[in-house]
């Protein structure tokens, strides 16, 4: 028996309430149409399973359900729609499919792989050995100090603006690259990595192949993490490569509404 249910890592209700109240707007205008020219009683349409009342018509008693509507029941109204209306649910693309289904403003629900930048694993393995390396005496605390304040401040830049985090299909050729917004994770951003991940996502721009994007503001991190003198003193240092990660076309840079399994 399939239950339909859901494990969520991520989930934006904000955006799903947005959706539910367009599609839910959408049907009563439909149903109401659809009233208006039936000339006939034969019971009012039935909203798409949106309804809360039913009725018993042998016995003409009414049943009303009532309780709390969380997200997750919210977004199965969402997408049980969406799928009813032939949303596409991919795992893997080739380039008639890319081209004919991955549009602008389009919804999709893609399956594949999930891993964060590879700044999100600097991060971590700075503070890691940063640790441990001032324990041995092997680096001394203000190296320490340093470091892991960048990398902090980093870090603050990658989730002011969204926590990047990418997407590959089974075809393992193209990319989907979403930024996250920290409040709306399910579950700690380490378990958000690993294979066989579903995301309903709207997609928000496209990156034509050859085309290279940064993923992050290069300028905007150097700000953060030094001041003015730093700067000066410091104008012909090179980040690491961590800090030069991008992402190469075809791709498309998507609106991450829920990520789950």
């Amino acid at each position: 028996m399939k239950l339909g249910f859901r494990d969520f890592y991520y989930l934006d209700a904000d955006y799903v309430d947005n959706l539910l109240g367009y599609i839910e707007g959408f049907i009563e205008e439909e149903v109401s149409k659809l009233e208006r020219e039936e000339s006939t009683a034969q019971g009012k349409a039935k909203a798409m399973g949106f309804a809360e009342a039913t009725k018993d018509s042998r016995s003409g008693k009414e049943f009303t359900r009532r309780g709390k509507i969380t997200p997750e029941i919210k977004f199965k109204r969402v997408i049980d729609y969406l799928i009813a209306n032939d949303l596409d649910q991919r795992d893997t693309f080739d380039e008639e499919l890319w081209e004919m289904i991955v549009q602008e403003e389009e919804i999709l629900e893609v399956r594949g792989s999930l891993r964060f930048t590879q700044i999100y694993d600097l991060v971590k393995d700075a503070k890691y050995i940063g640790s441990v390396g001032s324990g041995l005496g092997v680096i001394s605390d203000e190296e320490v100090e340093t470091v892991t304040s960048m990398l902090d401040k980093v870090k603050e830049v990658q989730e002011k603006n969204g926590i990047s985090i990418r997407i590959k299909t089974r075809d393992s050729f193209y990319n989907f690259v979403a930024y996250l917004n920290e409040k709306h994770l399910m579950k700690d951003q380490i378990e958000i990595v690993g294979n066989d991940f579903k995301m309903l996502c709207k997609v928000e721009r496209l990156l034509p192949q050859g085309e290279e994007m940064k993923l992050f503001d290069l300028e905007e991190i150097e700000k953060k993490y030094s001041n003015r003198e730093q700067r000066r003193k410091n104008k012909s240092a090179q980040l690491p490569a961590e800090f030069n990660e991008s992402v190469e076309g075809p791709a498309a840079v998507v609106l991450p509404i829920a990520i789950y399994r």
